[in-house]
């Protein structure tokens, strides 16, 4: 009967990202057909910023889903403006869509000129009497500066979640004078990350799985290697001594192999796991091990190193 003192498996992770980006439709201005002009030597129209309010989200990485946003808005015309914020989705549900997924991810964005919530929640923004409005002169430029923020509950899947809304500048009486379609989104990377949870202690900073006296035959180690993912991902394993206990540097050996769930891993070699998803996923696998031939090995601690490493696909 012989005694194996350690078992390492030292774990890394590798991040995968994938950056998607959608097209806006172009800068819309005007006074709104159909309306009445409130302020008729008024012409706003917006001058610049961006089409498409994306954030570049990592859940195992970022803690939080939030940017500021700009927009300068001017005047065109011969006479003064007075207008407010609104925005609206045009019909569409509120909540950012993920392509082929019925759940929608709400958001908040608000008007940092006077901390006003502006989020279309029942599909256009909430009339806040008394809220802040702006006044420009002929040739004046205001600075409007929008926060865009998500906070998932959950785990989410990769890719992107967005919605059309249209940024719009309105008279106080509610006279529509100027809009601007953007894309506001969340891109979730591609990335996973995994760890152990069980019975194993830590040693110079890596797991160490002591299998006390060694024994012909299979067991099951009480650890488990989970897996957290937005999406598929790809478990590879390898050994440093090839699936061999080895005493020290001696040529004293005695061969294991090694399942990841139900799944036997080719140690001789390295093998991996791969697991195909589109949506997010929390997965545990517990490990265990077949020790092989003990007879006729010399007494002493025997041990290997397990190298896990995890990818997004």
């Amino acid at each position: 009967m012989f005694r194996a003192k350690t078992l390492v498996p030292a774990l890394a992770a590798a991040l995968g990202v994938l950056t998607l980006a959608g097209q806006a439709a172009a800068q819309g201005q005007g006074q709104g057909q159909g309306q009445p002009n409130a302020q008729p030597n008024c012409q706003l129209a917006f001058e610049s910023g961006p089409d498409q309010w994306i954030i570049q989200f990592d859940p195992f990485a970022d803690s939080e889903a939030a940017r500021q946003f700009d927009l300068a808005v001017v005047n065109r015309g011969s006479g003064p403006c007075t207008g407010e914020v609104v925005v609206d989705t045009s019909g569409d549900p509120f909540g950012l869509a993920l392509s082929g997924d019925p759940q929608r991810l709400p958001y908040v964005l608000v008007d940092e000129r006077g901390s006003i919530d502006v989020t279309p929640r029942t599909g256009e923004s909430a009339r806040r009497p008394g809220g802040r409005s702006f006044n420009l002169r002929p040739g004046e430029r205001e600075i409007l500066r929008f926060s865009f923020a998500v906070d998932p509950q959950s785990l989410l899947g990769a890719g992107l979640y967005s919605q059309n809304v249209f940024i719009g500048v309105n008279h106080p009486n509610g006279a529509p004078q100027t809009q601007k379609p953007v894309t506001l989104g969340v891109q979730v990377a591609s990335t996973a990350l995994m760890g152990l949870k069980g019975e194993f202690t830590r040693r110079g900073g890596l797991a160490t799985i002591d299998l006390g006296d060694l024994t012909q035959g299979g067991r099951t180690l009480n650890t488990s290697l989970y897996v957290l993912s937005t999406g598929g991902y790809r478990v590879s394993v390898t050994s440093a001594n090839a699936g061999r206990l080895r005493q020290g540097a001696s040529d004293w050996f005695v061969p294991y192999g090694l399942a990841i769930g139900d799944r036997a891993m080719n140690l001789a070699q390295g093998d991996q796991l791969e697991v195909v998803s589109r949506r997010p996923r929390l997965d545990d696998y517990p490990l265990s091990i077949n020790i092989g031939s003990t007879a006729g090995r010399r007494a002493g601690d025997y041990s290997d190193v397990l190298t896990f490493t995890v990818s997004a696909i």
